[in-house]
C-alpha cells in the first residue's frame, strides 16, 4: 500500500499546480489517468481553460454517500533554502519532500488509495463514495469547490464530508492530541461583540460547543491548559469572540460516533475537535449544511512548518497512519 501512495504522490508532485501556474488541469488528468486504468467511473469539470476539477465514484447501494475531497493546486514557492527542488518528489529517510507533500497532494494520493481499494473489493458498499478533488483552494474556490456547489447536484445526497484541515499532532503535558476540524472561523470584524471573555466565559463558549458537537471533553480538557502551551496553541480574543459569534449561528451535528471511532483507532492519543482560524474549501460545504470534518492524520514527528513555506514534506510513517485510520473510518461508516 505505502508504495502506491509514496508513487501517487510523488507523480502529483511533479506537476506544477502552483496557484501562478495556472495548470490544475493537468493535475487532475493524471487523477483521470489512473481511474480509467482502475475503471472507476469519473468526470473533470472545466469552467475556464487549465480550471480542472475531478468527480469520481463508486456507486453503493444507497444514494446517500460519503465525500472524500482534497485540493489539486498548491502554494506558491521561493526555491531559495529548500533542501531539494519544490517542484520534484524527492524521496529521503522515507519521506516525499516537494510543495504540496502535505497541502493537499499527500491527502489526494491517500483518497486516490483508498477509492482504488475500495473498488476492487468484491462486495459493493452500502453508501456511495465520491471523491471530489478540486482547484482554486488556494486562492478562493472560485473554479473549484464553490463552482462545483453551484453548478452540479453532487451535494444533493451528501451525508459527511472528510478533508483536510485537522489531524495535527500537537504534544500538552504527556498527552498526545490530534486535531480534527469540526469547524471554521470566517466571518467579518463587524461582528466582533464586546464581551468580557473570562476563563468563566470561555469555559461556557467549550461547553456549548460540546453540546453542539463541535468539541468534547478533550477539547475543554486541552484549553483549560492553555496557560501551558507553546506556538500556534493559544487562542486570543479574537479566536474566543468568533468561535462564539459561530456557535450562536450554527446548526447542531452530532458527530459522536465518528469521534468514539477515531478515539479508538488513536490509542494512547486524544482526539482534540477543534474550530480552526483561517479558511479551507470545508467552509463552502458547512455552508450549505454538509456536516464537514477535516481530518489527515500525521505521525508525532512530522514538521508541519513547512506547509505554505519551505521543505515541506510527509512521512512515509504518516501516509501510512493517515491511510489505516481513513479507511476503518470510511469502511465503518459503509
Amino acid at each position: 500500500m505505502i508504495e502506491q501512495v509514496v508513487n501517487y504522490l510523488s507523480n502529483l508532485i511533479n506537476i506544477n499546480t502552483t496557484i501562478d501556474s495556472n495548470n490544475e488541469t493537468e493535475g487532475v488528468l493524471y487523477i483521470k489517468k489512473v481511474f480509467d486504468e482502475i475503471g472507476i467511473e469519473n468526470k473533470i469539470y472545466e469552467p475556464v481553460p487549465n480550471k480542472g476539477n475531478l468527480y469520481a465514484v463508486i456507486r453503493g447501494e444507497s444514494q446517500q454517500s460519503i465525500l472524500l475531497h482534497s485540493h489539486i493546486d498548491t502554494a506558491n514557492y521561493s526555491e531559495e533554502n529548500w533542501l531539494f527542488p519544490p517542484d520534484k518528489a524527492t524521496i529521503v529517510n522515507n519521506c516525499v519532500v516537494g510543495r504540496g507533500a502535505l497541502d493537499c497532494k499527500g491527502l489526494t494520493a491517500i483518497w486516490m488509495a483508498i477509492m482504488k481499494n475500495i473498488y476492487l473489493r468484491e462486495k459493493k458498499p452500502k453508501n456511495t463514495i465520491i471523491f471530489l478533488c478540486t482547484c482554486e483552494e488556494e486562492s478562493g474556490g472560485q473554479y473549484g469547490t464553490k463552482w462545483i456547489i453551484d453548478n452540479t447536484n453532487i451535494l444533493d445526497n451528501v451525508k459527511l464530508v472528510l478533508g483536510e484541515g485537522g489531524g495535527y499532532p500537537i504534544q500538552l503535558d504527556n498527552n498526545i492530541y490530534f486535531t480534527i476540524q469540526t469547524g471554521e472561523i470566517y466571518m467579518n470584524s463587524e461582528e466582533i461583540n464586546n464581551t468580557n471573555y473570562t476563563p468563566d466565559k470561555i469555559d461556557e463558549i467549550f461547553n456549548k460547543a460540546i453540546k453542539m458537537g463541535y468539541y468534547n471533553q478533550n477539547t475543554l480538557e486541552f484549553y483549560n491548559k492553555r496557560h501551558l502551551q507553546t506556538k500556534r496553541t493559544i487562542p486570543d480574543r479574537y479566536f474566543y469572540e468568533n468561535v462564539d459569534i459561530l456557535l450562536n449561528k450554527s446548526h447542531t451535528f452530532n458527530h459522536e460516533l465518528i469521534f468514539n471511532l477515531i478515539q479508538k483507532e488513536l490509542a494512547d492519543c486524544k482526539l482534540l475537535p477543534v474550530i480552526t482560524p483561517g479558511y479551507s474549501d470545508n467552509r463552502l460545504f458547512r455552508q450549505k449544511g454538509v456536516p464537514t470534518l477535516g481530518f489527515f492524520p500525521l505521525d508525532i514527528k512530522n514538521n508541519i512548518s513547512g506547509i505554505h513555506g519551505i521543505n515541506e514534506y510527509i512521512s512515509f510513517k504518516s501516509l501510512k497512519f493517515s491511510y489505516d485510520i481513513l479507511t476503518k473510518i470510511i469502511c465503518h461508516i459503509l
